[in-house]
């Protein structure tokens, strides 16, 4: 028997009730927030001490830049002529189920030729991974979060190659849908494929950087809480510093970013800040890479869509690159309803389908049979495949 939906009614209907009444409660915490952005001011000796010290307690709040905290940037204009690309990956992971054991990563790309008369540039690349020292990178069968890692670096590869090729013809913009700052999640046991991943990865950053192609790292509905964080610092009394403190959101809890800078309008930017994270100032700055964020309202009048721009301190502080994120972010939404349309491409030129996944196992098959290797999934994938093949009959 599957979900029964009735018997859901009355706890869905008690939701309802309380997301309605804590979503009142956060938005009244609001003003308060946007009163303590507004006092924040460049060079504060005090604020500027407390980061100093809040940074030796880990914590992950955002440095007020050369730029006023508070301060709203319009939209520039766009170039006449520029290229947009994006990249983005999927993956199909192990599975000690199925007729082999292999993964694979598909990464999709798309170039916007911004200016010329002609359809955009889709490729896909799907590369299969089957050699022991690919499967058991730590003598046991890699863990989801690497396969993971490896597609964010085909991603960020191919966007190298794009940028090498592309910036010869006009300014290139690059984009991926995520941030910049790559999460591994590694156990302690991964700990040498997680130095070589991070150092491949801000390798690529560097070549892309030598081809004076920007990048930008786009977040739909981000539940960052950086900025608050430092609005949290500026509150704080000095006989607060504690690391459960500076954890805490205090009054701001609950809230993000997003909502803090909802009053942006369409196409207007926030000031940026740099992503306090210890991973960017002991890993990524050293190496030239470090991260920094903005937010943009990159909706309508009728429908804002507050997306947060991660891009890396060398675009920052080229304003022709950074205006070129802005605009070129702000450009691409306004065909993907609030959301860059190369990013959308990007994604479904990437993607795997379920029945795409069982025509390449029924391929994996054909070679192992002609190898004259049996090519059986296990019995608990099979009594998967019949109920789920029943539901689907079932279910039209």
């Amino acid at each position: 028997m599957g979900l029964e939906l009735n018997k859901l009614s009355e706890q869905v209907n008690k939701m309802g009730a309380t997301v309605a009444s804590r979503s009142a409660e956060i938005e009244a915490r609001l003003p308060k927030a946007r009163a303590t952005l507004e006092k924040i001011t460049n060079n504060d000796p005090v604020l500027e001490k407390k980061i100093e010290r809040a940074l030796s307690m880990n914590w992950t709040g955002a440095i007020p830049t050369s730029e006023p905290v508070h301060e709203v940037f319009p939209c520039p204009k766009h170039p006449d002529r520029a290229n947009v690309a994006a990249a983005d990956g999927s993956q199909v992971y192990p599975d000690r189920h199925g007729i082999a054991i292999y993964y694979l990563i598909n990464t999709g790309s798309i170039i916007f030729r911004h200016g010329l008369d002609e359809a955009p540039i889709c490729s896909s690349y799907p590369s299969l991974f089957y050699e022991d020292h690919d499967l058991y990178p730590n003598e046991v069968l890699i863990p989801s979060s690497l396969v993971n890692a490896r597609r964010d670096i085909a991603e960020l590869r191919e966007l190298a190659q794009i940028a090498e090729r592309e910036i010869k013809t006009a300014p290139t913009l690059l984009m991926l849908d995520n941030g910049l700052l790559l999460y591994l999640g590694l156990q302690t046991a991964e700990h040498r494929q997680s130095e070589e991943i991070l150092g491949e990865y801000l390798e690529t950053l560097g070549e892309i950087e030598s081809t004076n192609a920007c990048i930008a790292g786009v977040i739909d509905r981000p539940r960052a809480a950086n900025v608050l964080r430092l609005l949290r610092l500026y509150d704080m009394e000095n006989d607060m510093f504690n690391t459960d403190e500076l954890r805490s959101l205090g009054n701001y809890s609950q809230l993000t970013d997003r909502m803090l800078f909802g009053t942006l309008q369409p196409g207007e930017r926030s000031a940026i800040f740099v992503n306090a994270s210890p991973q960017n100032l002991e890993r990524y700055m050293p190496m030239g890479q470090k991260i920094m964020f903005y937010y943009v309202n990159a909706g309508t009048r009728d429908q804002s869509v507050i997306l947060r721009v991660e891009i890396p301190e060398w675009v920052a502080n080229q304003p022709e690159q950074l205006s070129l994120t802005h605009s070129g972010i702000v450009e691409q939404a306004r065909f993907g309803n609030g959301y860059p349309y190369v990013l959308i491409r990007s994604h479904e030129l990437a993607v795997v389908s379920w029945t795409e996944r069982g025509h390449l196992d029924e391929m994996v098959g054909g070679s192992m049979r002609r190898s004259g290797l049996s090519a059986v999934i296990s019995r608990k994938a099979q009594g998967k495949q019949w109920t789920n093949s029943a539901k689907r009959r079932y279910g039209q």
